[in-house]
């Protein structure tokens, strides 16, 4: 996507929609986050894909560095939230869940946190006095030209989330018809994509999943030790004498979750807590997709948190900004991720609303 300029086209057509907003920098870099979440399934590609862009740019614009990395690795975020999502499929391998209704539990909660992102990136914009970045809106001809360009890069989500939740693929299945299609449209339509690049983004490609792939054989293992010491029928148990409240239960997990996800990172943090914490929510009667969408919208917030915050991380290298200046920048935009995790877990609704209607 990035070789082949699918990500440039994704960022132009959001500056179309938004440039002739204060503080449109970004705006555009949270709409087009949430365009780009459609398509990876990845925070730490969205971070470093976007950022590698729209931050440049932003501190050109007289941005602040920290505050243009800020928006960028909080807007990363969403890209675990909106499906698809690789932290999603790891949650369904584990539990034994619906991939195309997770898929669905996510969309609406990942849409609140872009638009709450972008009420507060307003208000920011209006008190920093943050500029545009056209002062007449697009022409209707600009549109058309930007639709254009844009809709191949735009429908792409279509094609990965409609197929698995239609039913006609598997989410791996999917996952090629994503490589495939970028392939053709970055080589043959935008032709920007060259075959010497190929190797590079296979490499890359290798060294992330081969990462991962070690973090499911380690954590198999100590899943395998922890349900030989009965550590998960201890854990509900103590949990439950607790409250058998189901909020005051969530309540507790999401506390957890959000050290843990401090300290750790996303892949090992789902696949050792899952386990732990399942019977628990059968138990007291969640639905393990409801619950699925809190574990990952938590997960989300641990990219941003220090020490271990991978977005963190990747926009202070890209910011050239430190770790402690670009957290505090971060804090406003992260109030959009906190609020959207009490809302989901006190009104399970917001999740739910879409695989109840549209998978059976």
């Amino acid at each position: 996507m990035n070789m082949g300029g699918i990500t440039q086209r994704i960022l132009n057509f959001a500056m179309l929609l938004f440039g002739t907003v204060r503080g449109s920098l970004g705006h555009v870099t949270i709409a087009a986050s949430m365009v780009f979440a459609g398509i990876s399934g990845s925070s730490v590609a969205e971070t470093a894909s976007i950022g590698s862009i729209v931050i440049p740019e932003m501190v050109r614009k007289k941005y602040p560095a920290e505050v243009a990395g800020g928006i960028t690795c909080v807007a990363g975020t969403i890209g675990i939230i909106i499906p698809p999502s690789i932290p999603m499929v790891l949650y369904a391998m584990v539990s034994d869940t619906s991939i195309g209704k997770l898929f669905l539990g996510g969309a609406i909660p990942g849409i609140l946190i872009g638009l709450i992102m972008m009420i507060i990136t307003a208000f920011m914009a209006a008190r920093k006095g943050y500029g545009k970045e056209r002062e007449k809106r697009p022409s209707i001809s600009e549109i058309v030209t930007g639709l254009k360009d844009g809709v191949l890069a735009i429908i792409m989500p279509l094609i990965i989330i409609g197929g698995i939740v239609l039913g006609v693929v598997t989410a791996t299945e999917a996952a090629v018809i994503a490589v495939v299609y970028a392939f053709v449209v970055g080589r043959f339509v935008y032709k920007q994509l060259k075959i010497s690049q190929i190797p590079r983004a296979l490499l890359e490609t290798v060294r992330s999943t081969s990462v991962v792939m070690l973090i499911v054989v380690a954590s198999t293992a100590l899943g395998w030790i922890l349900a030989y010491l009965l550590i998960p029928q201890k854990i509900s148990a103590a949990l439950l004498s607790l409250s058998s409240n189901p909020i005051i239960v969530l309540l507790i997990i999401n506390f957890i979750m959000l050290v843990a996800g401090c300290v750790s990172d996303v892949a090992p943090n789902i696949l050792i807590l899952t386990p732990i914490f399942f019977p628990v929510i059968n138990k007291v009667g969640i639905d393990p997709v409801h619950f699925g969408i809190i574990v990952t919208v938590s997960m989300a917030i641990g990219l941003v948190t220090p020490p271990v915050g991978n977005c963190l991380f990747i926009a202070s290298n890209l910011s050239k900004v430190g770790i402690e200046r670009l957290f505090k920048a971060a804090l406003p935009y992260l109030m959009a991720n906190f609020s959207v995790l009490i809302l989901i877990t006190f009104f399970p609704q917001i999740v739910m609303f879409l695989p109840n209607l549209l998978m059976k």
